[in-house]
């Protein structure tokens, strides 16, 4: 991982990178029940990052969907995106966030989602087994019906 170049800003990876983290920090996901929480695709999303990519970050994020790493659905008329909340598309996301944490200057995130979900920084170091990982959505899951 170390022999990958830094990436700069306008990078395709750096602008997915950013989606995807602006995604999880704000808990806008979307599971196999349908979504919670989301943001406006063309409004919200391009918000905190140079407007000159406006552009780039929205055809990153449809490259995103293709993927399945995000979902892009009609809201209220308006397109809105959510990351997909599942172990194999945060597993597929993860370097992509790290990477683009890197760029910034900002540490990585855990190599589980227990930081992602949580939003905190664990002592644990070895990986999440199969009961936390219900646990954890489980409390995701009871947080969002607040």
């Amino acid at each position: 991982m170390d022999s990958i170049p830094k990436l700069k800003q306008g990078d395709p990876k750096h602008i997915q990178g950013f989606i995807l983290y602006k995604l999880w920090l704000g808990h806008c996901w979307i599971g196999k029940g349908g979504h919670h929480k989301h943001i406006d695709l063309e409004n919200d999303l391009p918000t905190s990052y140079d407007r000159k990519f406006k552009g780039l970050i929205l055809s990153e994020a449809r490259v995103l969907h293709t993927q399945r790493l995000v979902a892009i659905f009609k809201s209220e008329g308006r397109d809105a995106i959510s990351a997909v909340l599942s172990e194999d598309s945060i597993r597929a996301g993860l370097p992509v966030v790290n990477a683009y944490l890197r760029a910034i200057g900002e540490e990585p995130l855990e190599g589980t989602i227990r930081e992602i979900l949580t939003g905190k920084r664990s002592e644990k170091r070895s990986p999440l087994s199969r009961e936390e990982l219900r646990k954890f959505a489980r409390m995701h899951r009871e947080s969002q019906k607040k």
